[in-house]
């Protein structure tokens, strides 16, 4: 069963300093919001705390929480990361 992707606005959310801290200082961003097993690969890696943009979000295949979102961020970057790597509002 394919994962569904929506499209919404937009908004604002961000990569903390305690993420980073808790993932090992690494947030994998990859070409697709597909597992590696289904033929994801690594694009970038975030180090520091940023401001990004979501874009579009996965949810879950039995569920309704989120599971990947596409994000821009840094200059004209973009790629999907692990939702719970995003922290959304202050």
């Amino acid at each position: 069963m394919v994962n569904k992707v929506e499209n919404f606005e937009p908004y604002q959310a961000s990569i903390s300093k305690q993420t980073l801290i808790e993932w090992n200082g690494i947030v994998s961003v990859w070409n697709s919001p597909k597992s590696p097993l289904e033929g994801a690969k690594v694009v970038d890696e975030i180090r520091e705390p940023a401001e990004v943009m979501v874009v579009e979000e996965q949810q879950e295949t039995y569920g309704l929480k989120r599971k990947r979102a596409k994000i821009k961020y840094g200059e004209g970057r973009e790629g999907w990361v692990l939702s719970d790597a995003l922290t959304v509002g202050k």
